[in-house]
């Protein structure tokens, strides 16, 4: 075997939207042709995949993709890449080709820290709201000291000046943590939620049970991220709630007592992973819209975003086509950085 066969690192692509379709697994260097055409190493089904859409290319640990000239393009982590373009994936980034949203494992991927860091105990006496719940709204006093004090100029701090704040001593500094922690979170166990069949009452349940998960154990939690990444606790704190809430209604709709991730295929898995990444890149594009011109912005979401020709923004803007080119390439240089840097913030 060669020394390059040997330096292989397997991936997989797995569906995390759109019709059902088997994972698969690059395990060898070489090409893939993701299309429609019946030889294509990857086969996607649907009137507006092209025959031979993109390409996958793994040499070693480097996998890029590269647009086939496709007809509907091919998305990168909700970005756009050129015809011709060839962009490097890294593990957990999600390919939108048609009605499929792709996500990237590398088999080497980082310790998500699913059953490294303790989860929080049930207590035998469940609080009520009104003794732990963290609120999202305080007294008119708290407010109005809110409003009147220093704001940050990084809305986004990393996890452990978060988890600073929800175990601080002043009750103002503590409920703004806890409201941090709700604003930042709350859409990811949402969706996670949603994702795994609750109803509309169920995941606002579930959202408070993980809360009050959180509020129980937060004074003595330390993030070290060494020892798994926060994703993967949040994610575990997320499933237990989703486990108990069954475990109460089995008895009327006949749900299965155990509901354990890695005897449910890998559709939670992936399910997660693909909030998780989404939720970043929200993230990242509500930052770097802060630091950009807004009809540079306006151009990016159009041609990098939303798929536009260059020459159709280039009517809305008033920009020329190279400088629409350049806005894409610069805001996306931006929003790579900022996803980079939330990855190793909190995994």
């Amino acid at each position: 075997m060669s020394s390059t066969a040997a330096s292989i690192i397997p991936v997989t692509l797995a569906v995390a939207s759109g019709p059902a379709a088997p994972a698969v697994v690059l395990d060898h260097d070489g090409d893939f042709i993701i299309g429609r055409g019946a030889d294509s190493a990857i086969p996607l089904d649907d009137a507006k995949v092209s025959r031979q859409h993109a390409r996958i290319s793994l040499h070693g640990d480097r996998l890029t993709v590269h647009d086939l000239d496709s007809t509907h393009g091919v998305w990168v982590n909700g970005v756009r890449i050129d015809p011709g373009e060839e962009v490097p994936l890294h593990d957990r980034d999600l390919v939108g080709i048609a009605p499929w949203s792709l996500l990237v494992r590398f088999a080497n991927g980082d310790n998500d820290g699913s059953h490294v860091i303790p989860e929080p105990k049930p207590h035998a006496h469940e609080p009520s709201r009104a003794e732990s719940a963290p609120t999202a709204t305080g007294t008119a006093a708290a407010g109005a000291a809110a409003a009147a004090g220093p704001k940050s100029s990084d809305p986004y701090r990393t996890h452990p000046s978060i988890f600073l704040r929800l175990r601080a001593d002043g009750t103002l500094d503590r409920q703004l943590g806890w409201e941090e922690f709700n604003r930042v979170y709350g859409p990811v166990i949402a969706g996670f939620a949603r994702n795994a069949g609750l109803k509309p009452q169920e995941v606002d349940d579930i959202m408070q049970d993980v809360m009050l998960g959180f509020f129980r154990v937060v004074d003595n939690f330390v993030y070290d991220p060494r020892k798994g990444r926060f994703r993967g606790y949040l994610k575990r704190v997320t499933l237990n709630a989703i486990r108990s809430r069954r475990r109460r209604r089995r008895p009327q709709q006949n749900v299965p007592e155990e509901l354990d991730p890695a005897a449910e295929s890998n559709d939670l898995e992936v399910a997660w992973e693909r909030e998780w990444t989404e939720h970043l890149l929200r993230r990242a594009l509500e930052e770097v819209r802060t630091t950009v011109q807004p009809r540079t912005m306006h151009a990016f979401e159009l041609y990098g975003i939303k798929g536009m020709p260059a020459e159709e923004v280039a009517k809305e803007t008033g920009m020329t086509e190279a400088a629409i080119r350049h806005a894409k390439m610069r805001v996306l240089d931006q929003l790579r950085e900022c996803v980079k840097r939330l990855r190793e913030d909190e995994g």
